[in-house]
């Protein structure tokens, strides 16, 4: 019977135990965060470019070769 009793009542202790750890994130948090995505999709998009432009000068070097 405790057993019962004990498996009903740990699933919403641990829901409010992960309730009461949810902190909403403060405004410098958010902001660096989308610096940051910001950042990271301007690198790529960088990245991106030099693959292309290698690939160009690649596909160059073979044809005059």
């Amino acid at each position: 019977m405790e057993r019962l009793w004990r498996r009903g009542t740990r699933p919403r202790g641990r829901a409010r135990a992960s309730r009461e750890r949810h902190r909403v994130p403060t405004f410098r948090e958010m902001h660096a965060r989308m610096r940051t995505e910001r950042a990271e999709a301007t690198l790529m998009a960088t990245e991106a470019k030099i693959h292309q432009e290698a690939a160009r000068y690649r596909r160059g070097l073979r044809r005059s070769g």
